[in-house]
């Protein structure tokens, strides 16, 4: 099954998803999957990084990030942070740690993937979050 679509999530504008992933050899294939499905693709190998991101006023539609980080700050302490300065930008969330994935509160704007994931399913959860928004995103300045 090929890539899924990602240009009716945002109207005209591709969606942008945020992939945070420390590890390299998941992130470049992850972030070459989403781009191959439509997507537009910001990585990040830690969480500092995404933070900067998220705080430069680029339009973010969608965090993707791992919750083990090599970072001093975690998936979930993301997810903190996002939650209070962006509370409109859905976040989905992966480990291969099943306790870890049991400590997220999932609701409409947070959802969890377990590792190892197939990049179709990934991209379809993506796809199901954004089309499950009711506007575009923006950012606060």
């Amino acid at each position: 099954m090929g890539p899924v679509s990602a240009t009716q999530d945002t109207g005209e504008r591709r969606a942008t998803v945020l992939l945070v992933e420390d590890e390299l050899l998941l992130r470049w294939p992850t972030g070459e999957y989403l781009r191959d499905a439509g997507y537009r693709v910001i990585e990040a190998a830690t969480a500092s990084e995404a933070i900067a991101v998220l705080s430069s006023g680029t339009p973010i539609d969608l965090v993707f990030s791992d919750i083990n980080l090599t970072d001093a700050m975690s998936g979930h302490a993301l997810a903190g942070w996002l939650a209070s300065n962006h509370p409109q930008v859905p976040m989905l969330l992966t480990s291969a740690d099943r306790r870890e994935l049991g400590r997220v509160a999932v609701d409409t704007m947070r959802a969890v993937l377990s590792k190892p994931y197939d990049l179709c399913a990934a991209a379809e959860r993506i796809r199901q979050m954004l089309s499950q928004r009711q506007e575009p995103a923006h950012q606060e300045g």
